[in-house]
């Protein structure tokens, strides 16, 4: 179980038409699912097939498939020649008329629909069966291969979960001890400001306004919202789902926290971990962009 890289590539065949059809699949991070499909123009009428398998199988990605016919025969693109024969006629009518010869407007046919026809004896269910045939051998072939890179990824976001882990409890260890300090400082600084002068300020005043700048500075809330982050961080790792999207949501929350920190932060140590804190999160931020 683990994550699924969005890149791959899978290639597969299939016997069509005394040749064989085949099919090529490629994959690329994209935030959301995007499917595409080329196909020679005798088998456009296959496309949309083509394109419900993928977004019955691919969940996010920009998804690119690629049909072709390979091989002796009927394998190759066969011209419908009574189409091709009206078109030359009329293409020589508008020769005749502005002084063209019929080189200059050959490149027109490139243009031209109907064109192409199915291999002989080819039927749209012998077509429909090929290309199901090589979709799923390519299909299995790119998710190997989107499954081999998911897990290297999946090792490279546990490792990096795990400093991340650490470094929350550094910063947890350091804050522990801050609010008593910023208390004690801001008796100090009070203390010395009204150390030459004659005004008297109520002791009990002072203590509340020392303890509101120390509430101000306590970090205990985002501390524990990291954590629990970081539990749900885990389970989207290992549950072996599509957890791209949900990846990316949490670490951009982690990186609101980690900014919150970092504005609370008013010692030297505290800044240095949120620091390392936001550099762990954007590694992982970079790999969840490549995360089905």
């Amino acid at each position: 179980m683990g994550l699924m890289s969005m890149t791959g590539f899978g290639r597969g065949s299939a016997p069509f038409g005394g040749g064989s059809l085949v099919m090529e699949l490629r994959t690329v991070n994209h935030r959301f699912l995007e499917v595409r499909s080329r196909a020679p123009r005798e088998l456009l009428a296959a496309e949309p097939l083509i394109e419900k398998l993928l977004r019955a199988t691919i969940h996010r990605g920009h998804c690119t498939a690629h049909l072709s016919c390979e091989g002796p025969g009927g394998g190759a693109s066969r011209i419908d020649e009574r189409t091709l024969e009206t078109y030359l006629e009329q293409l020589i009518q508008v020769g005749s008329r502005h002084g063209l010869c019929l080189a200059d407007l050959i490149p027109v046919l490139s243009a031209a629909p109907d064109l192409f026809a199915l291999p002989v004896g080819a039927v749209p269910e012998e077509v429909e069966r090929a290309v199901t045939a090589a979709f799923a051998e390519a299909l299995q072939r790119l998710l190997a291969m989107r499954r081999s890179e998911g897990q290297a990824m999946t090792a490279a976001l546990e490792t990096l979960l795990a400093e991340t882990r650490a470094t929350i409890e550094q910063l947890a260890g350091l804050a522990a001890g801050s609010a008593g300090a910023i208390l004690d400082r801001s008796r100090e600084r009070i203390a010395a400001l009204l150390a030459d002068t004659e005004i008297a300020i109520d002791p009990r005043r002072i203590e509340a306004e020392a303890a509101l700048l120390a509430d101000r500075a306590d970090v205990n809330e985002e501390i524990t919202r990291l954590r629990s982050h970081c539990r749900q961080l885990e389970q989207l790792i290992v549950a072996g789902k599509p957890a791209g999207r949900n990846l990316e949501f949490l670490l951009q929350e982690m990186g609101r926290e980690a900014n919150t920190l970092g504005a609370k932060a008013g010692r030297s140590e505290l800044t240095h971990q949120v620091v390392e804190l936001k550099a762990l999160l954007e590694k992982q931020r970079e790999l969840a962009q490549n995360v089905e």
